[in-house]
């Protein structure tokens, strides 16, 4: 979840303020933290606030309610459950099979500290920070089409995948990340070789 906070917020800390501040503006109803499935993002809503968006809901505040007691007191395990599913099933549209993996600039979009320690890569893949796709992802318009891809193919890649088809690059994430595609016996390069940037 922090990497989710940090990828819609900026930091974990700038979401607690934000949510903070929203909460002390509204005095009574609900807020929710909602995942946009149209660009893969977490954002603040205040129920009956008359917005349309979609989105679904993972975090829900009852006002008026000690803030501070309340974020200090989130379950995070059930939260991040709820954003698994609403990941999976904004994303599975967007997978591709490992035999489909074919003609496509490879992004490797791990978690830094995964990627760190791991001393492989697929053939020709760069790595780009996943909680900095909006800094990075100009590089890859016109693209004919993008590859992302995590350890297992779940939030990482999936997000990646849909914040990138939100700001207009034609991206897709590979099923089972680097994980199935070793497991099947495909190639993969050392880390040396590649070429990296955040």
């Amino acid at each position: 979840m922090a990497l989710a906070l940090c990828a819609s917020f900026g930091s974990v800390d700038a979401w607690r303020a934000s949510f903070a501040a929203l909460a002390a503006a509204r005095a009574h109803g609900e807020l929710e933290l909602v995942f946009t499935p149209e660009d893969g993002l977490l954002v603040h809503r205040g129920v009956g606030s008359g917005s349309k968006a979609s989105g679904v809901p993972i975090l829900l505040l009852r006002l008026p309610a000690d803030v501070g007691a309340f974020l200090d007191a989130i379950e995070w395990p059930e939260v991040y459950q709820r954003y698994q599913e609403a990941v999976h099933a904004a994303g599975d549209a967007w997978g591709v099979s490992q035999a489909d993996a074919t003609g496509m600039r490879v992004i490797d979009v791990r978690r830094a500290g995964v990627f760190d320690t791991s001393p492989t890569v697929l053939p020709g893949a760069v790595w780009r920070d996943p909680a900095r796709v909006a800094q990075w992802a100009d590089e890859l318009l016109g693209e004919h089409a993008v590859l992302v891809y995590c350890v297992y193919g779940h939030e990482v890649g999936r997000v990646t995948a849909l914040r990138l088809r939100s700001l207009g690059v034609n991206a897709r994430f590979l099923n089972g990340g680097i994980d199935g595609w070793q497991r099947a016996g495909l190639p993969t390069v050392q880390k040396q070789v590649l070429p990296s940037k955040g």
